[in-house]
């Protein structure tokens, strides 16, 4: 079998990623699930998706709602796609190629990379915000380069590192976070004279469930990157957990930053300062630490990504490509980013959703039980594919991602509100079964004949 060094004094031996660990070496417990999805969770992205309620005027109670109902949907598709992980022992976007092909399964992967590559970015600026304000660094390129360095030296570690390090950082992160919801209480009446514009089930509402729900979900193609090496039992239920608590929590946080800061700047790092006043370091720490625990797992499910495409690579190159990127792409959209943060949420996740769909039900619906193997893979899967596509082209209609472009019925009928998520991921839950069965049937009839 095909190992290679993953690197770091702490290295681990990591298998092709086209050949499964082995079910005896699959020997870690499924509890370090949970630290590993929470510490990631506990971040500022999330933090700052509790600014958007607030910032649209939805009431507490509807805001606290929607962003509940958002982080369960998304935990729930997440703790699904980890669990396959321990049932294959394979990375997730190798596992893709099933339900669509060897080669259409590569163009996957190579959609998996740029998103990985995109948060990569993403968290890196929202760190590196954090970083600059906290020590009051006088260029954000130096920030910028210095966390890169930091993210690149824990994922370049190996897996087993990356689990330590999230174990760490979710007491470290759990404790922080708590000081900021717990800050609250110093500004209660804020929290009380809170004006909503918006207190029921509309257009504030229908934004902020989507937005949280996208976050979350995000994490979908990566979950088996980690769950590979885990006991079957009991990942579903910590890989749920850890990213429900650890994004609600963030989120809370976010809600009453929000509100305490009276007006939100746009900027969630510079209203927690704020807000925190003399305690603002222990906001901006949380902040710089979410980012990197977050990016630990972009980084090193990026390189993953990179070599599931078939490259000949060694891993350590691959995780050089990837932050190199990264830095490069922040330091050109740091001075632009909230700008365009709430529409790349939207757009960077459009492709995700029917292929969950579809991963879910290849995995527990069409071949429920059956074993993979990946040398039977044919180059295309005409039933993936078609029920993918045909997904992914109706909902186009109920998308809405700003002002690059305004579906017909999200603008007509919903208020702006985008619902091509729900639309996409249950078309292609439902079409690839049956598709699949029609095909298998006829077939079937064309070799009776």
């Amino acid at each position: 079998m095909d190992i290679e060094k993953s690197g770091g004094h702490n290295s681990e031996f990591v298998y092709n990623e086209f050949e499964p660990v082995p079910e005896e070496m699959r020997k870690n417990n499924s509890s370090e699930l949970f630290t590993l999805w929470f510490a990631s969770n506990m971040t500022i992205g999330d933090f700052a998706i509790g600014f958007i309620p607030v910032l649209l005027g939805l009431s507490l109670g509807m805001s606290l709602f929607s962003m509940l109902l958002g982080s369960v949907m998304g935990s729930i598709l997440v703790a699904f796609m980890s669990r396959t992980g321990t049932l294959t022992g394979l990375p997730q976007m190798v596992l893709g190629r099933r339900a669509f092909g060897k080669n259409f399964g590569i163009f996957m992967t190579v959609l998996q990379w740029i998103n990985t590559l995109g948060w990569l970015t993403v968290n890196l600026i929202l760190a590196s915000f954090a970083f600059s304000l906290a020590f009051h660094v006088p260029y954000y390129e130096i920030s910028i380069i210095l966390m890169g360095i930091i993210i690149f030296l824990i994922s370049n570690s190996g897996r087993k590192s990356i689990s330590y390090f999230e174990k760490a950082m979710s007491v470290i992160l759990g404790i922080l976070f708590t000081i900021i919801i717990l800050n609250a209480g110093l500004h209660i009446n804020d929290i009380y004279a809170y004006k909503p514009s918006s207190f029921g089930f509309g257009v504030a509402f229908g934004i902020t469930l989507a937005t949280s729900f996208s976050y979350l979900m995000s994490w979908g193609p990566y979950a088996a990157d980690y769950s590979r090496y885990n006991k079957t039992k009991n990942a579903f239920i910590y890989t749920f957990s850890g990213g429900l608590i650890a994004t609600f929590w963030a989120e809370i946080a976010g809600v009453f930053v929000a509100i305490m800061s009276l007006d939100p700047s746009g900027n969630p790092a510079s209203d927690l300062n704020h807000v925190l006043g003399p305690y603002g370091i222990i906001g901006l720490i949380a902040i710089f630490l979410g980012g990197i625990a977050a990016d630990a797992l972009n980084l090193y499910s990026n390189s993953i990504s990179l070599k599931s495409t078939g490259l000949k690579i060694k891993r350590i190159y691959s995780v050089i490509f990837g932050i190199v990127i990264a830095i490069a792409l922040a330091v050109a959209l740091y001075t632009k980013f909230y700008s365009f943060y709430e529409d790349f949420l939207f757009l960077l996740d459009y492709w995700i959703t029917p292929w969950l769909g579809i991963m879910l039900a290849d995995f527990f619906i069409v071949n429920r039980n059956e074993k993979f193997n990946i040398k039977t893979i044919p180059g295309l899967n005409i039933s993936g594919i078609s029920a993918y596509f045909i997904a992914l082209i109706a909902s186009v209609p109920f998308m809405d991602p700003g002002i690059i472009f305004e579906g017909p019925i999200s603008k007509l009928y919903l208020g702006g509100v985008d619902i091509s998520y729900y639309v996409s991921f249950l078309l292609a839950l439902v079409l690839y079964p049956v598709i699949t069965k029609v095909i298998n049937r006829n077939n079937i009839q064309s070799h009776v004949k």
